[in-house]
């Protein structure tokens, strides 16, 4: 599974030069957690009553996350790499250039502002899993991901839970982690959600030259990235 040095790649790692402007590029890595600590953690196979529709219709809350079925994982969907709208209905070049497409589970993409964004899954994520409480589940993945982190410098936000990236629909409760631009280091954000029913974890990053910039382009993310229900 990608580890704490990821974000620190985003933030202050090796670099390419786009558009004139240098970004950080982070090097993806496995999906799996590695760990000798023996897995606690094994969902039943079957949950009694499941509706998929229902289940993508609502809000996927923290406490929603118990409604999904056991071992069906969960992905993102991508319409980053589609044209923009453009004037008189004639669709513009994409906002953003694809730079990997699923390589090692990662997707990775850049716009004409300097800003990179990074998306993947993990999978095997039984030892942080506290079973039933998808909240506590994901602050251990965050404190995986990033050890330095505190609980009180998350914040919970949302990402649109939807098949299709950009239409109207509820969203799936993610924790967040926010650091400033500072001289040589890039603004960002970096979510994360681990459903355990799903035993499925959700990683996205966003980091900017600038503090506004990473503001002003959140949102653009948001209308192109989505979590995907599962249909069945």
């Amino acid at each position: 599974m990608a580890t704490a040095a990821l974000l620190l790649a985003v933030l202050s790692g090796s670099t390419a030069a786009l558009s004139g402007c240098t970004i950080a590029i982070p090097e993806p890595a496995p999906t799996d957690v590695e760990t000798t600590v023996a897995p606690t953690y094994a969902p039943p196979s079957v949950l009694a009553g499941h509706d998929a529709g229902a289940v993508a219709a609502a809000p996927m809350t923290f406490e929603a996350g118990k409604t999904l079925q056991f071992g069906e994982p969960v992905s993102f969907a991508d319409a980053l790499g589609q044209p923009t709208e453009g004037s008189m209905s004639t669709p513009g070049p994409p906002e953003w250039k694809i730079l990997k497409n699923n390589v090692a589970g990662q997707s990775q993409y850049s716009n004409a502002g300097g800003c990179l964004l990074a998306y993947w899954t993990t999978s095997n994520q039984g030892p942080l899993i506290e079973a039933g409480d998808d909240k506590t589940s994901t602050t251990e993945l965050m404190k995986y991901l990033i050890p330095s982190v505190t609980e009180s410098s998350l914040h919970e936000t949302t990402l649109p839970w939807a098949g299709e990236p950009g239409a109207k629909s509820p969203g799936i409760s993610f924790l967040a982690f926010n650091t400033k631009a500072a001289k040589g280091v890039m603004a960002s954000t970096f979510w994360a959600r681990l459903l355990g029913n799903a035993d499925t974890g959700l990683v996205a990053t966003l980091a900017c030259p600038t503090d506004a910039l990473l503001t002003a382009t959140t949102p653009k993310m948001m209308a192109k990235l989505s979590v995907a229900p599962p249909s069945n």
